[in-house]
C-alpha cells in the first residue's frame, strides 16, 4: 500500500512539470519545421504515456491481479 500511495502522490508534481513544459513550448518562438520542436514534443508525449501507465499500475487491485 505504501508504494502505491507514493506512486500516486508523485503524479501531482509530474503533471505540473508536463504542463509547464507545454506552456514553455506554446510561448516560445520555435518553428514547427525545426527538429528540436518535434524532439521535445515527442519526449513530452512519451513521458506522459509512461506516467499514465505508472499511475494505472500503481493501483492495489491491479497489483494483486498481475
Amino acid at each position: 500500500v505504501f508504494f502505491s500511495s507514493v506512486t500516486m502522490i508523485i503524479g501531482v508534481p509530474t503533471g505540473i512539470k508536463v504542463f509547464s513544459w507545454l506552456y514553455m513550448i506554446l510561448n516560445s518562438r520555435v518553428s514547427l519545421r525545426e527538429p528540436v520542436f518535434w524532439w521535445v514534443l515527442s519526449f513530452i508525449v512519451l513521458f506522459t504515456i509512461g506516467g499514465v501507465t505508472g499511475i494505472i499500475l500503481s493501483a492495489c487491485v491491479l497489483d494483486n491481479i498481475l
